[in-house]
């Protein structure tokens, strides 16, 4: 736990892996999150607290998204949060809309890294509505710094995605 909170960013990054499988410590993450300021320790611990899956942490990861003082590496996790859990969510619900309302803001932001980030995550939804705002990403060939493709490469596999997610949610119900 204390790597998470150090300088050594080869440390924290085995650190948070190895915090991902342990839930029990969420309590604490959330603790560190609360009083952490370094951009690089508070992805470190949203990256551990993304695998730990819990919903009680939705609007937490929404806020953080939508917070544009944040550093897009940060909000990046934040969204990366929402993608792998959207599939527990149903789409009717509040919670799913705001979600997608501060993704779809995202689009606009002036960070490539960012605007990966939500495209990756409005794949997950499997939701169809969400497919003209995706296929709009298509003209954006921006490289993403610390991702491999473009904007546009992951919004042509988003959009894959969307529709693979849609099926499953079909069959199990909204």
């Amino acid at each position: 736990m204390k790597d998470l909170l150090g300088d050594d960013r080869t440390a924290m990054v085995k650190a948070s892996k190895l915090l991902c499988d342990d839930k029990s410590t969420t309590p604490t993450l959330l603790r560190f999150l609360d009083a952490e300021t370094r951009v690089d320790n508070r992805h470190a611990i949203l990256y551990a607290l993304t695998w730990h899956s819990h919903l009680a942490q939705w609007d937490l990861m929404v806020g953080i998204l939508k917070d544009v003082r944040e550093a897009p590496l940060v909000r990046g996790q934040a969204a990366e949060y929402l993608a792998y859990n959207f599939p527990k969510v149903r789409t009717d619900s509040v919670e799913f809309k705001v979600a997608v309302d501060a993704l779809l803001e995202a689009l606009k932001d002036p960070s490539p890294e960012m605007r990966y980030c939500a495209v990756h995550a409005l794949g997950n939804t499997g939701h169809p509505p969400l497919l003209p705002a995706l296929r709009e990403m298509l003209q954006d060939t921006t490289p993403a710094p610390g991702w491999v493709g473009t904007v546009s490469s992951q919004a042509s596999e988003s959009m894959e995605w969307l529709e693979s997610m849609h099926e499953q949610r079909r069959k199990q119900g909204p």
